[in-house]
C-alpha cells in the first residue's frame, strides 16, 4: 500500500481546517502532479486501485470525481464521478485501468453511489497528473478524508451502521412538507386514490390526438407535414405530439448489496418488494412496491394499475413511454412507444459497446434480434420503437472509432473495411506515407497496431471518414433487419445522450424520426442543432428536474429550486419543444421518484411525479395537466410560448 500525501496536493477552490477539506459550490479539487505516467510519483499499474476514505458531512448527497490528464490542458481528459450518500463513510476505490474509458459505468460497491466514467479515454503510460474534487454543487460540501493510499488489492468496503431511510423507504433523517407519517397515512391516501374514477377526456381522439387538426387516416401512428411543422398523426389521422413519461411501472427497485443496515426495517425475503437479478449476486428491494402491497394486500398490482391509468388520462400524458410495464401498457390500452432490448454485440466489440459492424456475425445477430418486434409489428397503439439508449460509445467526445480500431491487436472485419476503403483512396502504399507522414512497407502494415497519438491532421480525418461509414453500417443492419420484421411503425431512432459531432447522426437516413435525451432547462437550441445536422423531425426521449425541498437530496440532471420551479420547468420545457416545427414531442424521465438508496446503479433522483408512496407532487402534476393540452396551440401557432422561467441551482447527479 503506497500513502497518497494530502500536504503535497494543490488546493484548488478548497479550504483546509482540522482535517475537514471545504469545496466550493462551484466545484473543487486536490491535484496532485507527478512524473508522466505516474500517479503521485508512483508508476501507473492497471491492476493498482485509488483509494480514498471519506465521509460527506453536507445535508445532500454528493458528487466527488477522480480527475485524469495526460495533456497539459486545463479541463482533465477524463472525470470519474460518484455519488456519495451524507453522514456516511464510504471507501472511494478506483481501479487505475478505469482512467482508460473501457466501461462507462462501473459497478456498484457497497455505500456508494452510482459511477460513471467521462470524457476521453487516457493512456496510462503519459499521465501526468490526477486530482480528487467535488463537482459543482448547490452549496459548499464539506467532507472528512480519513485515509488516501494506491493499493494493488481492492479495498474492503465496509459501511458504518447507520439508519438512513424509514419503514416506508423515505429518507429517515430529514422532514419535509408532504412526507407521509405513519403506513395508516399511506394507506388512507392510497384507497382514496383507488376510488377515484376514470374520466376519459372529451378534447381529444381515441388516441389522445388533438380534435383541432386531421389528416388522412393512416392506420397506424405516422408522420405528416403540413405548412407549419411536422407532426405525428395518430391512427385515426388527428395531429398528434407525444407528451409521455418514461418508465411508468411500480419501479424503486434499490439495490441493497451489502447496505442492507441502511434500513430501518425491511420484511421476510418472501415478502413482495424483494428482487434478486437473474444474473450476479445482487440483492433489490422496492418499497414502491412493498407500500402498495401493503395498502392492497395481493391485489395491489391491479390497484396500481388503476390508479396510474387514470393518472395518466387526467395528467394529459398521452405516450406510455420507455422502460414501461408491457403488462400495464396492455391493460390500460393507451399509446406508447417501445424500445427494443439487446441491441446486436459481436463477440470482440471494437470500443465499449461498437460491435464489429462489418462482420457476418453483426447481420445475424441483427435479424435474431429484430424478431423480438414480430408480436407487437401490428398493434396500432404502438407509436414507434427506438432501437437503443445512448449507445456508451457514443459518450466519448470526438470519437475516432476508425482509429479505435486500429490500435487493437484482434483481427476484425471492420479493420479489414479499413484497410480497403485507405487502398482505394491512395491506391499506393507511397501516397498514405506522404499523405500521414509514415513509413508502412504495405498497408498490410496498417493491421499492426497503430497509437492514434502518431496520426497527423491527415490521418485522422481520413479515419474520421471511414469512422461515419462504420457507425452507417452500425445503425444500417439493424435497422434494415427490423424494417423486414415490421414494416407498420416509425423508426424513432437511438436516443442519442448528446451529439458532439456529425459523425454520431450518420446513418440517420434509416430513421424516421431522430431522437436523443435531451437534459437542458431550454431544449429548443439542441433540438436545432439537431435539425442542422440531420434535416428530419426529432423526438426528445428524456428530460427531468429536480428539487432538494422534499423527500430526497439528490436533483438528478437539472437541478431547480423547488416543486414550484419543477412545475415552471415542465411547462417552460414542454412549450419550447412544441414551439420547435420539427419536435414531435418529449418524454419525462420517470415517473416515480427513485429510491432513496440508490437504483441498480446508485441513481437516488428526486425526478418523478410521485414518490415512494405513490403520492402525487401536486405542482408538476397541476403542471402537466395545464401543459400537456396547450402544447397543440403553441405548437399550430395559436399560443405563444411562456416566458415563465424556473430558478436553476447547480445540480447534484452522478
Amino acid at each position: 500500500m503506497k500513502k497518497v500525501d494530502l500536504t503535497k496536493a494543490v488546493l484548488k477552490n478548497v479550504t483546509l481546517s482540522d482535517n475537514l477539506y471545504t469545496f466550493s459550490e462551484n466545484g473543487g479539487m486536490l491535484v496532485f502532479n507527478g512524473e508522466v505516467g505516474t500517479i503521485c510519483s508512483y508508476p501507473c499499474n492497471k491492476d493498482e486501485y485509488i483509494v480514498f476514505e471519506v465521509t460527506n458531512l453536507s445535508e445532500y448527497s454528493t458528487s466527488v470525481t477522480l480527475n485524469f490528464w495526460d495533456t497539459d490542458n486545463k479541463n482533465s481528459d477524463i472525470t470519474v464521478k460518484i455519488g456519495l450518500l451524507p453522514q456516511v463513510k464510504t471507501v472511494v476505490s478506483l481501479k487505475e485501468e478505469s482512467a482508460e474509458g473501457g466501461v462507462l459505468f462501473l459497478k456498484r460497491k457497497p455505500g456508494r453511489l452510482k459511477t460513471v466514467v467521462l470524457g476521453t479515454p487516457v493512456k496510462l503510460n503519459r499521465l501526468t497528473r490526477f486530482a480528487f474534487g467535488v463537482a459543482p454543487s448547490p452549496c459548499d460540501v464539506t467532507l472528512r478524508i480519513d485515509s488516501a493510499y494506491i493499493t494493488e488489492y481492492e479495498p474492503e468496503h465496509i459501511v458504518p451502521d447507520v439508519k438512513l431511510v424509514d419503514t416506508l423507504g423515505q429518507k429517515k433523517i430529514t422532514t419535509w412538507q408532504g412526507k407521509t407519517n405513519n403506513e395508516d397515512e399511506l394507506k388512507e391516501y392510497l384507497l382514496k386514490e383507488y376510488e377515484k374514477e376514470t374520466i376519459p377526456p372529451t378534447d381529444c381522439s381515441p388516441y389522445g390526438g388533438w380534435l383541432g387538426k386531421k389528416f388522412k387516416a393512416t392506420g397506424f401512428f405516422a408522420l405528416e407535414k403540413d405548412d407549419k411543422r411536422y407532426w405525428l398523426k395518430d391512427p385515426d389521422g388527428y395531429a398528434f405530439i407525444s407528451c409521455g413519461l418514461d418508465c411508468v411501472g411500480v419501479d424503486g427497485d434499490c439495490n441493497l448489496t451489502g447496505i442492507e443496515g441502511f434500513c430501518d426495517y425491511l420484511p421476510d425475503k418472501d415478502a413482495p418488494g424483494w428482487a434478486r437479478r437473474p444474473h450476479g449476486d445482487e440483492v433489490f428491494f422496492s418499497w414502491h412496491k412493498y407500500n402498495l402491497y401493503r395498502t392492497f394486500g395481493d391485489d395491489w398490482y391491479d390497484a396500481w394499475t388503476r390508479i396510474t391509468k387514470r393518472r395518466l388520462v387526467e395528467w394529459g400524458e398521452n405516450t406510455v413511454a420507455c422502460w414501461s410495464d408491457m403488462r400495464f401498457i396492455k391493460n390500460s390500452n393507451l399509446p406508447y412507444v417501445h424500445i427494443l432490448h439487446g441491441f446486436p454485440r459481436t463477440t470482440k466489440n471494437i470500443f465499449r459497446d461498437f460491435p464489429d459492424v462489418f462482420s457476418p456475425e453483426y447481420q445475424s445477430e441483427s435479424e435474431k434480434w429484430a424478431q423480438q418486434m414480430t408480436e407487437l409489428k401490428d398493434d396500432k397503439n404502438m407509436i414507434g420503437y427506438f432501437m437503443s439508449n445512448e449507445p456508451h460509445w457514443a459518450f466519448a467526445d470526438g470519437l475516432n472509432i476508425a482509429a479505435v480500431t486500429l490500435e487493437q491487436c484482434e483481427s476484425f472485419c471492420s479493420k479489414d473495411f479499413i484497410v480497403n476503403e485507405l487502398k482505394a483512396l491512395y491506391t499506393v502504399v507511397e501516397s498514405l506515407n506522404s499523405a500521414w507522414n509514415t513509413s508502412f512497407a504495405a498497408f498490410e502494415d496498417l493491421y499492426t497496431p497503430i497509437d492514434k497519438e502518431i496520426l497527423n491532421k491527415t490521418a485522422w480525418e481520413d479515419l474520421m471518414t471511414i469512422s461515419a461509414e462504420m457507425v452507417r453500417e452500425f445503425i444500417k443492419v439493424p435497422a434494415l433487419a427490423l424494417k423486414e420484421v415490421d414494416k407498420n411503425h416509425l423508426n424513432l431512432g437511438m436516443r442519442y445522450a448528446w451529439v458532439a459531432n456529425k459523425t454520431v447522426t450518420s446513418g440517420c437516413e434509416y430513421f424516421d424520426v431522430f431522437s436523443f435525451n435531451c437534459y437542458r432547462h431550454d431544449p429548443y437550441g439542441s433540438i436545432q442543432h439537431i435539425v442542422d445536422l440531420v434535416d428530419m423531425p426529432v423526438m426528445i426521449g428524456e428530460f427531468h428536474f429536480g428539487a432538494l425541498d422534499r423527500g430526497l437530496d439528490a436533483t438528478g440532471i437539472q437541478g431547480v429550486a423547488s416543486q414550484e420551479d419543477r412545475a415552471k420547468a415542465y411547462r417552460y420545457y414542454m412549450h419550447r419543444c412544441a414551439s420547435h416545427p420539427y419536435c414531435l414531442g418529449a418524454h419525462y424521465f420517470t415517473l416515480n421518484d427513485q429510491g432513496y438508496l440508490g437504483r441498480f446503479d446508485g441513481e437516488n433522483y428526486q425526478i418523478g411525479f410521485v414518490d415512494v408512496c405513490n403520492k402525487e407532487y401536486p405542482e408538476i402534476v397541476e403542471a402537466a395537466k395545464r401543459t400537456n393540452r396547450e402544447v397543440y396551440l403553441v405548437a399550430n401557432g395559436d399560443m405563444e410560448p411562456t416566458s415563465e422561467k424556473q430558478t436553476e441551482i447547480n445540480s447534484i447527479c452522478y
